[in-house]
């Protein structure tokens, strides 16, 4: 019962305090803001990819009579969905690119990055839910929670409170709940909000997908908000003066929240660099010339293909064969340069898999780089499942150019390079059907960032009782 006395008296105190009321509106209205553009750009995006992949279908089917192999180089595009919980996490995705374009002999990667067409001022960051979640929120907690105690020993109270009999863990209790409740009053609003423009989004059938990552996004944000609320009362139990509270507290906003994850990208890619793409495109043309053992050329591979074909069909002369060559032979340069892309491809997601887990270390100095990735994986907005949709894409161009080879080989042994298919086949080329991972794929690829979130509040949370229970009261 004392608990909620205090509670009660913290939150009236912080409701009649003019910083509240203009921190509040603010922070309303940035959340509100933040919502509202997030789900105009969803929407937009979903929009917008709906139509270039039929207009690129149209394209396709319109091709008109083409050579097989022809067509696999006149190619069309993958185009990435966009997630549900963008509007609230646009995490990479301004920088991953939102279309493949597939054809044959190559794996491109993904383009059409919306950073490359950003204003300067766009450069500096988008407003998002989660931007101002991650880092306006905590310091919404530290400028309302850092005179907790140390104030209250300024001004002699917290003498007559202790006087009174009141343990230590009851007035932290007491004056965390009354801080909560206060920064619920301005949360609420927008939650309610960011859950109607859900509904307004996503179909029925969708939405049993997106209900465990909405609720892994509200439990790793509160724990988020518990390290800060227990950060802020432990220092303001143990400062001597309300402003140096407050000059520490915003000292480790601005390094944690700020600097450190700027920082730590830039060492995790001077420790783990990424490939230049000339270096890259140089590595697998290298291989695919000279072979992935460095003594197997394409010519004697194209050498010792024919050979092996010749045999098969029991000829002497290519002309021979009830087959195209030329089909044969261009399925087996491609599945051999699968084999070089696979290679490069891995390395490159390697490179940036370590840059991400070192990342995630630093993130022991500052909880806001565990949530901001955690954030961005369960939105759908990461680096893993901008990389399952690239993987879907590239097995899906194996497959049309599989489907493409083939029928040059098969129907077109007499014309050979003359040889036309039309319509018919166009239509046989499936389009790509892209599924999002679960929940618990996603969880998979944060165990580290989770672990260490997890270790933020709860010693957070020990170091607060402990200072709390030690507090001076002069």
């Amino acid at each position: 019962m004392t608990t909620f006395i205090i509670a009660k008296k913290e939150f009236k105190e912080i409701v009649r305090d003019g910083r509240f009321r203009w921190l509040s509106g603010v922070l309303l209205v940035l959340l509100l803001a933040a919502l509202a553009t997030g789900w105009q750009y969803a929407e937009q995006a979903q929009n917008e990819r709906e139509t270039a992949e039929k207009a690129d279908r149209e394209t396709w089917l319109a091709q008109g009579a083409r050579n097989p192999h022809s067509a696999a180089h006149f190619g069309h595009y993958a185009f990435k969905p966009t997630p549900f919980l963008a509007y609230i996490d646009r995490g990479l995705n301004s920088f991953l690119g939102t279309a493949i374009w597939l054809e044959a002999h190559s794996q491109d990667p993904a383009g059409f990055r919306p950073a490359e067409d950003a204003t300067s001022l766009q450069r500096f960051g988008d407003l998002t839910a989660a931007w101002t979640l991650q880092y306006l929120i905590p310091l919404f907690i530290i400028i309302m929670g850092f005179s907790a105690f140390a104030g209250e020993r300024e001004q002699g109270t917290l003498k007559q409170l202790k006087s009174l009999g009141l343990r230590s863990s009851q007035l932290a209790l007491g004056k965390t709940l009354g801080i909560g409740a206060a920064l619920a009053l301005a949360l609420v609003p927008v939650t309610i909000v960011a859950l109607a423009l859900l509904g307004l989004s996503v179909n029925a059938d969708s939405f049993p997908a997106i209900v465990p990552r909405l609720f892994g996004l509200g439990l790793i944000y509160t724990l988020y908000f518990i390290a800060f609320f227990s950060l802020t009362l432990a220092v303001s139990a143990k400062a001597k003066t309300p402003r140096l509270a407050l000059l520490v507290l915003l000292g480790f906003w601005i390094g944690g929240g700020l600097l450190l994850p700027r920082l730590s990208a830039d060492v995790a890619e001077s420790v783990y660099p990424t490939p230049s793409i000339t270096a890259f495109w140089e590595g697998v043309s290298t291989d695919v010339d000279e072979g992935l053992d460095g003594q197997t050329s394409r010519r004697q591979r194209s050498e010792a293909l024919q050979q092996r074909v010749l045999e098969q069909y029991g000829v002497d002369k290519v002309e021979d064969l009830p087959v195209n060559y030329a089909g044969i032979r261009l399925q087996d340069s491609e599945e051999y340069s699968n084999l070089v892309f696979d290679k490069h491809y891995q390395q490159l997601w390697d490179t940036f898999t370590n840059q991400e887990n070192l990342q995630a270390f630093a993130s022991v100095l500052s909880p806001s780089i565990a949530v901001s990735a955690i954030s961005r994986g369960f939105a759908g907005t990461d680096l893993h499942q901008h990389r399952h949709f690239a993987d879907a894409a590239e097995l899906h161009r194996r497959k049309i150019v599989k489907i493409l080879n083939d029928d040059l080989a098969e129907n077109g042994a007499e014309a050979g390079f003359g040889y036309m298919a039309d319509e018919k086949l166009w239509q046989d080329v499936p389009q790509i059907e892209y599924s999002s991972p679960s929940f618990s794929w996603v969880l998979s690829h944060y165990p580290l960032q989770l672990g260490i979130l997890a270790l933020w509040g709860v010693l957070s949370f020990m170091i607060m009782i402990r200072s709390v229970n030690n507090v001076r009261v002069v």
